[in-house]
């Protein structure tokens, strides 16, 4: 009996085999598509080789790493203070809630120009393109955490002597981690896709950057390697963003349906 992680490298296999054939680059006779429109595996590879050998994928990589890092950063920082400051003001939650929802509608795409405009063609273009997304999916999830914990643990917590400040300590940020935690793993493929928004705009590097000039020039290959690039870095992140969050809530009990 085959394991899930066999059947999906032989499922990876067969999709690249397909894809490869109907390129026409396994037999040159059979061909649905011209390798202009959908490239095909074998080219991609040779041209994230060429990338590497040329020094330049390094550099567009860490300069997206970069851009996307700080939004991460900054967004969760921002996002649990402001989520938790609405949830210990019921007034200026009321108050802002409607602002911020609205704000959060706004088509980041849309708002990139304006903040190249602001900021110019550098990295804090970027990092605030990639802050806007990460920071909604936080505050959200801060905010519902702390809304939704349980009065009867604080008041169990508080009748014990507790201070306020032990009972943020002890109760709300335990309690609102989970909440946040479930929003990184999102979070991380926000600040990426803001970062590479952000490049699609305006930049003088990134991997982002190298796609346009690629679609200028009607190079597909190099579209689809920066799309591979970006989906093996985006999925690595998400794996370790994981591991980071098992880590930190080893405590919590596992949760059982059954």
């Amino acid at each position: 009996m085959l394991s899930n992680k066999v059947k999906q490298i032989l499922l990876l296999a067969i999709g690249l085999v397909f894809w490869e054939a109907i390129s026409g680059r396994i037999y040159g006779g059979f061909k649905l598509v011209d390798p202009l429109f959908i490239s095909s595996p074998s080219l991609i590879l040779l041209d994230i080789i060429e990338w590497v050998a040329k020094g330049t994928l390094i550099v567009d990589l860490m300069a997206t790493l970069e851009e996307a890092f700080l939004g991460l950063i900054l967004g969760i920082v921002t996002g649990m203070a402001i989520g938790l400051l609405f949830a210990y003001s019921e007034g200026l939650a009321t108050l802002l809630e409607p602002f911020l929802a609205a704000l959060n509608t706004l088509p980041r795409p849309a708002l990139a120009p304006l903040f190249v405009i602001w900021l110019g063609l550098g990295i804090p273009s970027k990092v605030l393109l990639s802050w806007s997304l990460v920071f909604f999916a936080v505050f959200y999830n801060t905010y519902l955490g702390a809304k939704n914990i349980d009065p009867d643990l604080i008041d169990s917590v508080r009748s014990m002597g507790a201070t306020s400040l032990q009972v943020f300590r002890i109760v709300v940020i335990p309690s609102t981690l989970s909440w946040v935690f479930a929003a990184l793993r999102v979070s991380v493929s926000y600040a990426l896709i803001g970062a590479v928004i952000g490049e699609f705009v305006g930049a003088t590097a990134g991997v982002g950057y190298r796609m346009m000039i690629a679609e200028g020039l009607l190079d597909t290959d190099r579209i689809f390697s920066g799309l591979v690039v970006l989906g093996l870095v985006g999925s690595s992140l998400v794996q370790i963003a994981g591991m980071i969050e098992k880590r930190l809530l080893r405590w919590r009990p596992p949760l059982s349906l059954g």
